[in-house]
């Protein structure tokens, strides 16, 4: 006789597991704890074999008996619906390994030694708010030039037109690793490096007339603000590094006696003297 939801409901559990019976071959086990799953006994090739349908009240009566007429189905067609259902989980793996977030993901790692904390944490921003969320979960090896191509526009469209050839680039690179490491076969964004207009590059004002510069630097005696930002005026005509790498000057770096001043590039990480 089929089972009810209300048999169901109440198969209390026992000193050991018991079974209660279905139809076409699925039963409820109930294991001493109370838990409660849905089995299947077929034949396959000769060989009586189990199929785990879910775990109830999770799967309903319902759906238990959905999944068990797909998996006779199945067994018509000649096919073993074990076999097929750990098929479809090496499927569902290999499509999360194979997805593009995770190869962009596989790439930063790689990344990581050689460039700063700050910088990864910036390109890791850009995918997770203008890439992930349109072409994160595609397969890589399915991803083409237009839908790269429509990542960019939107990004462009918000007047992020540096951003979005930035992008391109990390894109690029992204696929170039999936390729060294088996999961693409060619690099998509390669071929839309002119598709977006090129930006418009806004240069700061500057001195470049000799006399004014001198006029600038004498100036900088009458400055009335703290002492280390007076200290950084006059350093800065002298050493030309960037304002953050002066800013960040530590004691240590100085060797006052040779004259040198060593640190760390921040945009790569290597050593400048």
């Amino acid at each position: 006789m089929p089972l009810t939801d209300v048999a169901i409901r109440k198969a209390a559990p026992r000193e050991k597991p018991y079974r209660l019976a279905d139809s076409g071959g699925m039963y409820l086990e109930v294991s001493p704890a109370g838990g409660k799953y849905w089995r299947l006994k077929y034949r396959f090739l000769g060989k009586e074999k189990r199929l785990a349908l879910g775990v109830y009240p999770d799967v309903s009566l319902a759906a238990a008996r959905e999944k068990r007429d797909d998996a006779r189905k199945k067994l018509a067609a000649g096919v073993d619906p074990s076999e097929a259902k750990k098929a479809d989980k090496r499927a569902a793996r290999l499509a999360a390994t194979n997805s593009f977030e995770a190869v962009a993901l596989g790439w930063m790692d790689e990344l990581k030694p050689y460039v700063t904390a700050g910088s990864m944490a910036k390109t890791k921003a850009r995918f997770e708010k203008d890439v992930f969320p349109w072409i994160g979960k595609r397969p890589v090896a399915e991803i083409d030039a237009p839908e790269i191509l429509t990542v960019l526009k939107r990004i462009d469209s918000r007047g992020a037109r540096f951003t979005a050839h930035k992008v391109r680039g990390e894109i690029s690179r992204a696929f170039r690793y999936g390729i060294k490491e088996g999961y693409c076969k060619f690099d998509p964004a390669r071929d839309l490096v002119n598709a977006i207009p090129p930006a418009q590059t806004t240069h700061f004002a500057s001195i470049t007339e000799p006399a004014k510069v001198g006029a600038m630097l004498r100036a900088f005696d009458g400055f009335s603000g703290t002492f280390p930002v007076l200290c950084a005026l006059k350093l800065a005509p002298m050493l030309f590094t960037r304002p953050g790498e002066l800013r960040k000057a530590e004691w240590a770096q100085f060797d006052l006696d040779k004259g040198e001043w060593r640190y760390l590039v921040t945009k790569t990480s290597t050593e400048h003297l």
